[in-house]
């Protein structure tokens, strides 16, 4: 486990070396293939995700308004040098995928489940905490985020109704 890079993530950026070592005693290094579905939009899964090494595709289905087929739009790419987590929803209990993730080319990466995950809150509740506090940061990120694009789609169909 490279813990001088698991510093570097978000998420536990502000663990203790002692937390640092706690949290990532239940990770589990899991290796993909270029092309490998990490997480499937509307699937169950549990588990969070560190990108540690490679490059990774964020996408979601669009339905496209002529013939109602369904097409994957990429919203992001990752790469290690994004020190990136994603999958926070699935340790939320919110098992249904928002998005689908898929490999570019080969990766490593680091994975916690729910499981393991309420275990550190239950023992160390700090770790959760902190781990918890960053994840309600990015959500509150991407909602902002979310918010902005919802206005700016509503303000160019406006524009194109009085057209």
């Amino acid at each position: 486990m490279d813990l001088a890079f698991l510093k570097k993530v978000d998420l536990v950026r502000e663990f203790t070396a002692q937390e640092l070592e706690t949290f990532s005693s239940k990770l589990r290094t899991v290796k993909y293939k270029e092309d490998e579905f990490l997480i499937e939009e509307n699937k169950d899964s549990d588990k969070l995700f560190i990108l540690y090494k490679g490059e990774v595709v964020i996408s979601k289905k669009m339905t496209m308004i002529d013939d109602q087929e369904k097409i994957d739009k990429t919203f992001i790419s990752l790469n290690s040098d994004d020190h990136a987590f994603f999958g926070e929803i699935g340790l939320l209990g919110l098992h249904k995928r928002t998005a689908t993730c898929k490999t570019k080319t080969e990766c490593t990466l680091y994975t916690i489940d729910q499981k393991d995950f309420m275990s550190i809150c239950k023992t160390n509740p700090e770790i959760g905490f902190k781990m918890l506090l960053e994840i309600a940061r990015k959500l509150s990120r991407l909602l902002d985020r979310t918010n902005e694009d919802i206005l700016k789609l509503t303000t160019a169909l406006c524009y194109a109704l009085k057209s």
